[in-house]
């Protein structure tokens, strides 16, 4: 008796949540990160006692042929980062807003290389997945 009220228990349930046929299931949209590796490490701050910034960065693009572009581009993608971070000061790499300008800043000065370079950005995203300054 208990194995028929659980099969008529489980059909029921078949019956209230229809299946989705496949044709009808949209698909995400494929989202990849290139890990920028080594990690970028460059001295800034200008005259005076050295210091240094090492920079972890992620870039997200939309799909697998833009990742195998911009994989491409890395050389010129790690030179704009380092002339990027190199030029910083105290005051644009301190935490919080600062950190999140210069994050912005980056993102758009990799974007401009790889529009000048394949004619469309490519990079929809930065991210910093570490970021150490020595002083």
């Amino acid at each position: 008796m208990k194995i028929k009220v659980l099969l008529v228990f489980l059909l029921a349930q078949l019956l209230v949540f229809p299946v989705q046929a496949e044709d009808e299931v949209e698909e995400a949209p494929e989202i990849r990160y290139l890990d920028m590796k080594p990690a970028i490490v460059t001295n800034f701050g200008g005259p005076g006692r050295m210091k240094y910034i090492k920079a972890e960065v992620s870039l997200q693009v939309d799909s697998h042929e833009e990742f195998q572009t911009v994989f491409h581009h890395f050389p010129l993608l790690r030179h704009t980062l380092v002339m990027l971070l190199s030029r910083q000061n105290d005051a644009t790499i301190a935490a919080g807003e600062a950190k999140e300008q210069l994050r912005l800043a980056a993102l758009a000065e990799l974007q401009a290389a790889m529009e000048a370079e394949e004619g469309e950005a490519m990079i929809d995203d930065l991210l910093f997945s570490a970021f150490f300054v020595q002083r």
